[in-house]
């Protein structure tokens, strides 16, 4: 069964009309298989669409389609792309130049049949056909530039979801847009309930599943703050030898703080990340003089501490005083993500912030400590960093939507931030009797298997893209003009220089189309169609 009819088979029906269409859908991948991916498939073809609300769900992104005349969601062709929830975000980036897209579930949020009435499109007749449209839900944040793609929308703005009424001219659609928002706020409403319901069940689960580690036998402030510095960047069995040995040498805090520094250097030697250990020193000596000796027994207090970050003060206060800080680390964050179905980036601060927020909105004012274990506990022998999770060991697998939709392996998303990179092209647009060369691209890479212009790397000159025609043995008689195109994929950007060749010959090595054929026969990506504006 390919991955396309299970995607599709996957998706669980809302209503009668969606099971009919999700029925035809399967029907016709068994026909014609991955065929139904493109435009010329003589049945219809499977089109994507992404529904973008903003993180309150409140606000939608919407641009005018100039085909429709009319505001509408974003989408787009598959066009032979299997991955279709990759296709709705690639079109969603593309029609609004936003970046910061992100599922809301990977799951399919509706199966739509969309008869399409004959149009034109850049000056084109294209006949009428059906779409098999399935569309997943988006998230993106409003503080990001938004800008129209001029070969397809204009005016791409963010309105209220009760304005959407006002603007769209296909009352056809608006049901279907309503169905869309009441979905992904009940999805997310799903979402806002598991942190209080994971809670009961993490409780029960700790006391009989923790693993047995030293710096657990007690509660003392000063033991809990030393084992977490000491696994800041260091695997739990190599730190139980060193914690033993740091605290039959310096039993306490005032011992801590008087040791000389070769002598705290040594026993820390072979833990490397040497500054830990120079600010678990200094955070000592300041406990010793401002706060006589006693760990201080506030969140705000111990944060100030040097050495000490948002985890570790949230780690001491709740495990130590019982008080209900939250203690997020990456373990805590992917069970969080994967529980939630969360694929925002992770590492972005802001969304450990809110899963902090989350979590302290619903913490306990008693077992808060054995809460905050518990949490890092699961994470690091059950929802774990490296490797598939034990799913069926998890004391709160059936909340996690990430299992019941197949995405555990998918998160928590780590993405650090870079550049994309740019590559030069040229690209032409050979023309002889009115036909355009084409030709496919390799089986494997980007765009794979997919009709393009002939192209090059790098910008050339007038005189050098010629004498690249002449080479194709393409005969060329005229530059007519030539073009500037940029277009963007998630970690490239193609810098293009489009060049128009009127030739004389028409090589085998090209396959020559009539224009209105890149229309309905041949799927040339959006890359290339743009050159030809």
């Amino acid at each position: 069964m390919s991955q396309l009819y299970e995607e599709i088979a996957a998706f669980a029906p809302y209503t009668q009309e969606e099971a009919d269409a999700k029925a035809t859908l399967l029907a016709l991948i068994a026909k014609h298989g991955e065929k139904i991916l493109d435009r010329d498939c003589p049945d219809g073809h499977i089109t994507c669409s992404g529904f973008i609300l903003s993180p309150d769900l409140r606000q939608t992104l919407m641009a005018y389609h100039l085909i429709y005349q009319s505001v509408g969601w974003t989408g787009g062709h598959a066009d032979g792309d299997p991955d279709l929830l990759g296709v709705a975000i690639r079109e969603a980036q593309e029609e609004t130049s936003v970046t910061r897209i992100v599922p809301q579930t990977r799951r399919i949020l509706s199966i739509d049949i969309l008869p399409v009435p004959p149009h034109e499109k850049r000056g084109v007749p294209v006949a009428a056909h059906l779409h098999y449209n399935v569309t997943y839900g988006l998230i993106a944040p409003t503080d990001q530039p938004v800008a129209e793609k001029p070969d397809e929308n204009r005016s791409v703005r963010w309105l209220d979801t009760g304005e959407i009424g006002d603007f769209c001219t296909e009352p056809q659609m608006m049901p279907i847009y309503t169905k869309l928002i009441d979905r992904m706020r009940s999805l997310q409403s799903e979402k806002d309930t598991i942190p209080s319901k994971l809670i009961p069940l993490l409780l029960d689960w700790y006391p009989a599943h923790h693993r047995d580690l030293p710096w657990r036998h007690d509660r003392l402030p000063y033991h809990v703050w030393l084992s977490e510095i000491m696994l800041q960047q260091t695997r739990v069995e190599a730190v139980k030898g060193y914690y033993a040995r740091f605290l039959e040498a310096l039993p306490d805090i005032a011992s801590l703080a008087a040791c000389p520094e070769d002598a705290l250097l040594k026993l820390w030697e072979g833990l490397g990340y040497y500054n830990r250990v120079r600010n678990l020193q200094k955070a000592a000596q300041t406990v010793m003089e401002e706060y006589g000796g006693e760990f201080p027994r506030n969140h705000a207090d111990i944060r100030k501490l040097s050495g000490i970050g948002d985890y570790t003060a949230g780690a001491i206060a709740s495990i130590c005083y019982d008080l209900p800080t939250p203690a997020v680390d990456g373990n805590v964050l992917r069970v969080l993500a994967r529980l939630q179905e969360d694929f925002r980036n992770v590492l972005d601060a802001k969304v450990k912030s809110d899963m902090t927020a989350q979590l302290a909105a619903v913490y306990p004012t008693e077992n808060a400590g054995m809460l905050t274990q518990a949490l890092i506990e699961i994470g690091a022998t059950v929802c774990v960093p490296n490797g598939a999770p034990h799913c069926g060991e998890c004391p709160v697998q059936a909340l996690c939507m990430a299992k019941r939709h197949g995405s555990t392996g998918l998160l928590p998303v780590r993405e650090k931030k870079q550049k994309r990179r740019i590559e030069a092209k040229t690209v032409f647009v050979l023309t002889c009797d009115g036909k355009i060369a084409i030709r496919k691209r390799p089986a494997k890479g980007l765009l794979a298997s997919l009709w393009e212009l002939p192209n090059v790397e790098g910008h050339l000159t007038p005189e050098e893209a010629i004498a690249v025609c002449s080479d194709w043995n393409a005969a060329p008689r005229e530059l007519t003009k030539t073009v500037e195109r940029r277009h963007i994929f998630t970690h490239i950007t193609w810098e293009m220089q489009g060049v128009f060749l009127e030739c004389r010959e028409m090589p085998e090595e090209f396959l020559w189309a009539e224009p209105e054929e890149l229309e309905q026969i041949y799927s040339l990506p959006t890359a290339f169609r743009c050159v030809l504006l």
